[in-house]
């Protein structure tokens, strides 16, 4: 009788992986996460609505940390320096569950129409550590000046009114200005009358400034601040005045600069303006500028005397070539300005320009370095001839290009070459010219030869 056996067999049921496929990570469990905080603000912008310019106004986030750890304002930073943050030390820190009240100020001076800014802070937070908080206002403005900048009165003479004003008319939807005082800082020797009239705009003050009869000629800057109200409200306005005090007598160019362009010698620099706003005559006794200029003046203006005349420096025939500065000195009758004073820059050019102005040669085989092209010029008016060329270096010898000076009076071409043999090193020699230009009848050109060991 045969044996038989019975097999159980049981399987393990398993989830199907897929090749090349990780199996799910196991559930969390009792594995501890990590502990950060958690920074919430719930309304990142807000709307200020409405605020009269000059206002300032306080904007509020509410910033909460939902985390567990604490939550640290590392920085805070402005897109306008109209918006500034004051936090202490202990508000930096925003313990778990806790919530802080961020406020800045918003400066509304100076601002116009809708604006738009924004407040960045910096947080431990890893998941957001830089929040961007904005907010936005619409500014009214009580008031319009013009200028609205820097009050440029320009010239004005002692004890009379600038011809120039400040005018502060009603913003849009208002109705009267009314100018409470004006104070300048330092005692500064200008005073301003407040007059009002009616425009369009409304009710405005009309600001006329008059300079001290003992105020010093010159540049006057004056800062000071308008106190005014517009219907029911009151503001102030930092203000900058600026005025040259002239005396009887006014001139243009303040500054004789001729450094744009070289100028030769005989040219004339100028003219210096010099006149009487009031129309009176006056007269020139003198005036000089210097070894370098001869100074010559014009009257102008007709029947009792001349009320203007136009001054002017022309560089004299010795001028050596090179920058100069002096000062131009000029003499008058007029009691209050016995003598204008009116600095002079110039640059005047040689009689004629060598280019290059020094000649190198090198003795390397090449006739790159054998050869030279030299050109002498002089001013367009004048007529260059060269009668003559030598050289101490018999080596070097140099000659007028004929056919490319033909187009030109006041242009020669020179070709320099290097013919004969030298010993090893650098050599120095002179190129001299004999040319037929009053005042520079001889040209020395510097010549350095190198030869190659």
């Amino acid at each position: 009788m045969g044996h038989s056996a019975i097999w159980t067999v049981w399987f393990l049921t398993l989830p199907p992986v897929m090749v090349g496929q990780l199996p799910p990570p196991p559930e969390r469990g009792d594995v501890e996460t990590p502990q950060t905080p958690g920074l919430i603000v719930a309304q990142r912008m807000q709307d200020l609505g409405v605020v009269l310019e000059g206002d300032k106004v306080p904007v509020s986030w509410l910033i909460e940390n939902r985390g567990e750890k604490p939550l640290v304002i590392k920085q805070t930073k402005s897109d306008c320096g109209c918006a500034v943050v004051k936090l202490t030390e202990k508000q930096k820190t925003i313990p778990p569950g806790g919530t802080l009240k961020l406020t800045a100020e918003f400066d509304s001076t100076r601002r116009r129409g809708k604006q738009k800014k924004s407040i960045t802070i910096y947080t431990n937070d890893p998941v957001e550590p830089k929040v961007k908080l904005e907010f936005v206002a619409q500014i009214q403005h009580l008031y319009e000046m013009d200028p609205s900048g820097v009050i440029n009165l320009r010239a004005v003479q002692r004890g009379t009114p600038a011809e120039r004003t400040l005018e502060i008319v009603p913003g849009k939807g208002r109705k009267v200005v009314q100018l409470l005082g004006v104070e300048f800082k330092d005692d500064v020797p200008l005073a301003c009358q407040a007059k009002q009239f009616d425009g369009p705009a409304g009710t405005g003050q009309r600001l006329h400034f008059t300079v001290a009869e003992h105020a010093a000629m010159g540049t006057l800057t004056a800062k000071g601040t308008v106190r005014l109200k517009v219907d029911d409200v009151e503001r102030t306005r930092a203000v900058t005045v600026r005025a040259e005090v002239v005396g009887d007598l006014t001139f243009l160019p303040r500054v004789l600069d001729a450094t744009g362009q070289v100028a030769r010698p005989g040219r004339r620099l100028g003219p210096v303006t010099i006149r009487s706003p009031d129309k009176i005559p006056f007269n020139i006794v003198d005036a000089t500028a210097g070894p370098l200029l001869e100074v010559t003046f014009e009257p102008r203006g007709k029947g009792a005397g001349p009320t203007k005349y136009d001054v002017y420096a022309t560089l004299r025939g010795d001028a050596p070539a090179g920058p100069f500065a002096t000062m131009l000195e000029i003499r008058t009758d007029s009691l209050d300005q016995p003598l204008v004073r009116v600095p002079v820059f110039g640059m005047v050019a040689p009689l004629v320009n060598v280019e290059p102005p020094l000649i190198l040669l090198r003795q390397d085989g090449t006739p790159v370095g054998t050869k030279r092209r030299v050109k002498v010029q002089a001013s367009p008016q004048d007529i260059l001839d060269i009668h003559e060329i030598r050289c101490d270096q018999q080596a070097v010898v140099a000659e007028v290009d004929r056919a490319a000076s033909a187009r030109y009076q006041h242009l020669r071409f020179l070709d320099v070459v290097l013919v004969g043999d030298m010993p090893p090193g650098t050599h120095e020699t002179v190129l001299r010219l004999n040319t037929s230009l009053q005042g520079a009848e001889h040209l020395e050109i510097p010549v350095i030869i190198e030869v190659p060991d």
